[in-house]
């Protein structure tokens, strides 16, 4: 039979690869064949050596017929024999941790031992062909991580220049402008799955360059770079802030309401108190003479034993019951009435502690008697009543995003929310106290931003306070999701600002400087760095991140970097086509890493080179 038809080019290959694995492979191969001849010899005429004569001889003429198959097929198997071997123990190949010099040792050691080893079976234990394995695999081991090292990078450089250019087509834009977008992405701790969830979280007016300040510095150097791209930039972020307080007022509208004018709401309340006028009129018609003795008898005894500011209010309060111009004691109820809303009068401007329990106490024993004299008094003073803590709680609720003593803490609003809403006295039904708190508090935010449109930063610091505080009182007030979107949307706005802010003012500062550089006035070794770390970034800890950005912008900025480049750029950072973006940046995932493989091939071909030398 031919030695070199298909079947026993085949059969080489097979061989080959079997052969070629470092040290068991002759003893596979062997045991194989010497099992191949038993079964034969079992079932023929022939003896076992007469078939192992056979078998030896038709591998000898397949191999001369097909050496390059054969020879191949042994580095294949010698590789493949060998890769597993180095991935299950990298460190034994130089992969593990330490200094070259160590890894390069280890890995000659491993070498030396297969390669000893290899030769000592294929040479049926011949003392110098296991000294010349030992040499050749030490010292092609010795030299395996330094080129596995060396051919790794290459093999990244290469794998990223493609993969780089594949997703720069995914995502439209310029390869050289996505390469400057993906590592300011990097830089600023971005990926392709964290940057479409950050935009999201930050609102639909979101773009790329308001998610870190690498991104911000990119954005910065083309605003400050006459051309198309500059336009893009500017344009994008005047245009979005421009809209800034629409956005803010239409959040507030649909969280808390739309906005009321509170002396407005007040004249409402006071013309409801007016329309009780009559009603009391109505009431106090045909009342019958209310003997008020008892009550002036309390009083006299208190004033004779009061003194001070106490005292003076109470006679005050006395004389009022006597007939005008008569100290003869009144019985008509009316007077009861018109004392009881003059000592109201009274306590609004009263501030002794006494004289205040004073006044109440004599309030108390004029409401006792109107009660009994006119009894459908009470319905009508549930209604008043009802007016005039409207209008407190209109007062109170422009109180609660205070900062000073006169602020209620979060508990205490809660409680007069809670406490509020029951009804007093005979009013039938819940109070609208709750509603006039949010009321004052939704007029209070209305003049926050009114008083504050062109300094978002204030606004936030006014509306969401230092604090929880003002969070947690919102929350009282229009519930807790309202107050949570509120303050989400006080925030984005608080960082569509920084970034118009950042990069609009340090891209001037990058553009005077240039100027004065091209002019020889240039400001020594104050460049583009120092300017972005003193003009807008909250401190030193964020400076070492934009440093590693230096080498982009002063290429953005370099005449070297085309139109091209700069416009792909700036329109990837005011978020055009931020969905292909993303799926540029998936595709571009894994770049900078040496492919799994490279590095465990590299070692088994290095390491089977020594080993081949001694077969």
């Amino acid at each position: 039979m031919p030695a070199d038809d298909a079947l026993s080019v085949a059969r080489t290959g097979v061989g080959g690869l079997i052969e070629g694995i470092p040290v068991a492979g002759p003893i596979i191969r062997s045991g194989t064949e010497r099992a191949a001849a038993a079964t034969i010899a079992a079932f023929t005429d022939e003896t076992y050596d007469q078939v192992m004569d056979r078998v030896r001889e038709a591998n000898r003429a397949e191999k001369d017929a097909n050496p390059y198959i054969d020879k191949g097929a042994q580095i294949t198997g010698a590789v493949a024999g060998t890769i597993p071997a180095i991935i299950a123990a990298p460190a034994a190949f130089g992969a593990g941790s330490g200094s070259l010099l160590l890894r390069s040792g280890i890995s000659a050691g491993t070498g030396a031992a297969i390669g000893g080893a290899d030769a000592g079976v294929r040479s049926g234990g011949d003392p110098e062909a296991i000294r010349d394995g030992a040499k050749w695999g030490g010292l092609f081991g010795l030299v395996g991580p330094t080129a596995g090292k060396a051919i790794g990078a290459g093999a990244r450089s290469l794998v990223d220049a493609l993969r780089a250019r594949t997703a720069a087509k995914v995502a439209g834009m310029d390869p050289q402008a996505f390469g400057y977008l993906r590592r300011a992405v990097t830089d600023d701790g971005l990926d392709a799955s964290t940057l479409p969830r950050r935009l999201t979280e930050m609102g639909p007016e979101a773009i790329p360059a308001d998610l870190g300040p690498n991104l911000q510095k990119q954005a910065g150097a083309l605003a400050a770079t006459p051309g198309e791209a500059q336009a893009t930039i500017r344009n994008a972020l005047t245009d979005r802030q421009a809209g800034a307080n629409a956005r803010i007022g239409q959040t507030i509208d649909e969280t808390m309401g739309p906005n009321i004018v509170p002396s407005e709401v007040r004249a409402g309340i006071e013309g409801n108190q007016n329309s009780f006028s009559p009603l009391y009129r109505e009431v106090f018609r045909g009342a019958r003479p209310y003997d008020m003795s008892p009550i002036a008898d309390a009083m006299d005894v208190d004033i004779g034993r009061l003194r001070g500011p106490a005292q003076a209010r109470l006679r005050q309060v006395r004389e009022m019951l006597n007939v005008v111009n008569s100290n003869a004691l009144s019985t008509d109820p009316g007077v009861m009435f018109q004392t009881r809303q003059a000592i109201d009068g009274l306590l609004k401007t009263e501030i002794d502690p006494k004289a205040i329990a004073t006044l109440m106490e004599a309030r108390q024993m004029l409401d006792d008697g109107l009660t009994r004299a006119v009894p459908r008094i009470k319905e009508l003073d549930a209604g008043f009543s009802e007016l005039a803590r409207q209008d407190e709680a209109l007062t109170r609720g422009q109180q609660v995003l205070d900062s000073g003593r006169t602020a209620p803490r979060p508990s205490e609003l809660a409680a007069e929310v809670e406490q509020g809403v029951q009804p007093q006295g005979m009013q039938i039904g819940p109070s609208a106290v709750p509603l006039r708190l949010s009321q004052g508090a939704r007029a209070e935010i209305d003049r926050i931003v009114g008083t504050n449109s062109n300094d978002i930063a204030a606004m936030n610091r006014l509306i969401k306070g230092e604090g929880d505080w003002n969070r947690a009182r919102l929350s009282t007030l229009f519930g807790p999701e309202k107050a949570d979107r509120l303050f989400k949307v006080l925030e984005n706005e608080r960082i569509y600002a920084d970034t118009a802010n950042t990069v609009t003012r340090n891209s001037e500062t990058a553009a005077r400087i240039a100027a004065q550089n091209e002019l020889g006035g240039g400001a020594g070794n104050f460049g583009v760095k120092e300017a972005f770390k003193a003009g807008g970034f909250l401190g030193a800890a964020r400076s070492a991140a934009i440093d590693k950005a230096d080498d982009i912008v002063k290429a953005l900025v370099s005449s070297n970097t085309g139109n091209v480049t700069r416009d792909s750029l700036a329109r990837a950072l005011i978020g055009e086509q931020r969905e292909k973006l993303v799926e540029g940046l998936v595709r571009a995932q894994g770049m900078g890493t040496t492919p799994a493989l490279v590095d465990p091939v590299v070692k088994a071909l290095l390491l089977n080179a020594g080993t081949a030398r001694t077969r």
